[in-house]
């Protein structure tokens, strides 16, 4: 088995069980999320994400594009799955809110960046990842 199959079930995994508390987390956030908190964080993110690897490309640190790819796709994977989880734990409990989303929003916006670099960088990735 190869182990970035290993490492991203071990992320989808770990992602699920914290669910909970990545709800518990996000409802303790002072100010409150709100949903243009939320778009915001996921725009910044799909913004940041990619500009902060293609910084690497840029400084000719290709590897560190490729190994931040992956470091982020871990991230991402985690992200998701705790935010799934999170909702279901919203919808089945208090109620779906703003901040039921945010973890959800982070990972599927860390997803498209990382989409996006993968495109833009075909050729960066084609001898290495």
């Amino acid at each position: 088995m190869n182990w970035r199959y290993l490492l991203l079930a071990v992320a989808l995994l770990a992602g699920i069980a914290s669910g909970p508390s990545s709800l518990e987390s996000a409802a303790a956030s002072e100010p409150p999320i709100g949903w243009g908190s939320l778009a915001f964080f996921f725009f910044g993110t799909l913004v940041a994400l990619p500009l902060v690897l293609a910084f690497q490309v840029a400084l000719g640190k290709t590897k560190a594009l490729r190994w931040g790819w992956h470091f982020f796709l871990f991230a991402a994977i985690y992200c998701t799955a705790s935010g799934l989880a999170a909702l279901v734990v919203a919808a089945t409990g208090p109620g779906l809110v703003p901040h039921s989303f945010l973890f959800l929003a982070l990972g599927v916006a860390m997803l498209l960046g990382l989409g996006i670099l993968k495109v833009v960088f075909a050729t960066k990735f084609a001898n290495g990842a």
